[in-house]
């Protein structure tokens, strides 16, 4: 039989993979690599995630200075106003929105995007990834490249507008810092327009302002924080998602509720009940089941101004004691001591808006997670009464001296005292009569009792 010929398949050797690995003449433990640390390879693709240095001279303005142009300029203020927007481009590479911001130093208003009043410029702060976490009354610098005017079809013609966009994260020539650390509170302070002696331009009375000043061009209102309410999230009647709080402001004629929305309801954390002063230009007035003010965005809102009127409306109610010094003759009719025992709610305070109740004399805030002391909760004495009324609980301030005086003990020992010895207590109090000296707390800015004696 003829040989069979040899088909082509059987030139080629399919090749089997090797029992034994070739011997590695390299280090196997270390992953082969370019060179570049990750940090290196980020910096090109996030310029604005690594420390951020000019590549030229950027010169030092004030906001009044500013004129329309290109050039490398500085400007530093504080925050006076500030909304957001979203952007509803769906590109993987486009903003996820950016920031109206209006910046004020002692010339002028600055504004990112569109801003409001006198000499005003805006700022269009776009972002992709970074949280600016801003808040009103913050000291900022901003960056730029060019100065434009804004869109002259909705503007007074009163008012200077002048406008620039920054996008830190994607341009290394624009940049835009929060200076909270090196802020000592003393730059961009003074109100615009204001001179040491004068009345300042437009400002009227709370009560003037609710009885028809809201009409008065550029009015503006001088308070202070009265209380603060907790911040609250909703669903609109659009379906979107909203927050509010409502401030409770006054001067020495009339009180408001302030109300802020959206991104600016986190400025109210910092704010402090009877010591921070608010001078709001042109807040927009509600009058419905009470009187509201709200922050439109031609709103300007500083925070503490350097003003004359800042520290006497701070002032206004730190009278000295002895001008209101008075006393009552009353009877306890109810003490709450063990019911609060049992609900945990001996002592109380404040922080971030939301009241904090606890048996014990500190605890952490559950919003900012700061430690927070307590006092004794005004609510452990019920009704009191005498011959010609009554007094509900939780309707008197008490000094630490007069609960002191009345329960032969301090915060600290009636937070660690157990139940038998509080029921004891409870029952020895009740139906004593008390003189109650009152006076003016410069430190509360209200009335509160100063001494009890049991008679």
């Amino acid at each position: 039989m003829a040989p069979q010929a040899a088909s082509i398949q059987s030139f080629f050797q399919s090749e089997m993979p090797s029992s034994k690995p070739a011997k590695d003449t390299h280090n196997t433990d270390a992953a082969a690599g370019d060179g570049f640390t990750s940090s290196e390879l980020e910096a090109p693709l996030h310029p604005f995630l690594s420390k951020w240095q000019p590549r030229t001279a950027y010169t030092n303005m004030s906001i009044g200075d500013l004129a329309s142009g290109p050039g490398y300029v500085t400007v530093t203020g504080r925050i006076a106003n500030f909304y957001e927007m979203a952007n509803t481009s769906k590109s993987p590479n486009a903003a996820k929105g950016s920031y109206k911001i209006i910046i004020k130093d002692d010339t002028g208003a600055f504004a990112v995007a569109k801003a409001f009043n006198m000499c005003c410029a805006a700022v269009k702060l776009w972002y992709a990834q970074v949280d600016y976490n801003l808040r009103l009354g913050l000291l900022v610098s901003v960056w730029t490249t060019h100065v434009s005017n804004a869109e002259g079809g909705s503007l007074n013609p009163t008012r200077s507008l002048l406008i620039t966009s920054v996008f830190p994260e994607r341009d290394n020539s624009c940049y835009f810092l929060v200076q909270e650390k090196s802020d000592e509170g003393v730059l961009c302070k003074t109100p615009i327009g204001w001179k040491e002696g004068k009345q300042l331009a437009g400002l009227i009375t709370l009560r003037g302002y609710i009885e028809g000043g809201y009409d008065v061009p550029e009015a503006k209102v001088l308070v202070c924080v009265k209380s603060l309410g907790g911040r609250r999230k909703f669903t609109t009647k659009k379906g979107t998602q909203a927050e509010k709080v409502d401030v409770h402001v006054f001067d020495d004629t009339a009180d408001s509720i302030l109300t802020l929305w959206g991104c600016i309801c986190a400025s109210a954390v910092a704010w402090k009940p009877s010591r921070t002063i608010l001078l709001i230009s042109q807040p927009y007035f509600k009058s419905d089941r009470r009187p509201a003010l709200w922050l439109r965005n031609d709103a300007l809102v500083e925070i503490d101004p350097h003003m004359t009127d800042t520290y006497w409306l701070r002032d206004a109610r730190a009278a000295p004691a002895e001008q209101y010094v008075g006393y009552l003759s009353l009877i306890i009719l109810e003490l709450n001591i063990f019911s609060l025992y049992q609900r945990n709610m001996m002592l109380c305070a404040e922080c971030c808006g939301v009241p904090i109740f606890a048996n014990a004399t500190r605890t952490k805030c559950k919003q900012c997670t700061n430690e927070v002391l307590l006092r004794i909760n005004p609510r452990l004495v019920g009704l009191l009464i005498d011959e010609t009324g009554a007094i509900t609980s939780g309707k008197l301030i008490w000094s630490d001296d007069a609960w002191w005086q009345l329960l032969g003990r301090s915060a600290e020992d009636l937070a660690n005292s157990d139940a038998v010895l509080l029921k004891y207590l409870e029952n020895r109090l009740l139906f004593l009569k008390l003189a109650i000296m009152f006076g003016w707390s410069p430190d509360v800015g209200k009335l509160v009792i100063l001494r009890v004696s049991i008679v």
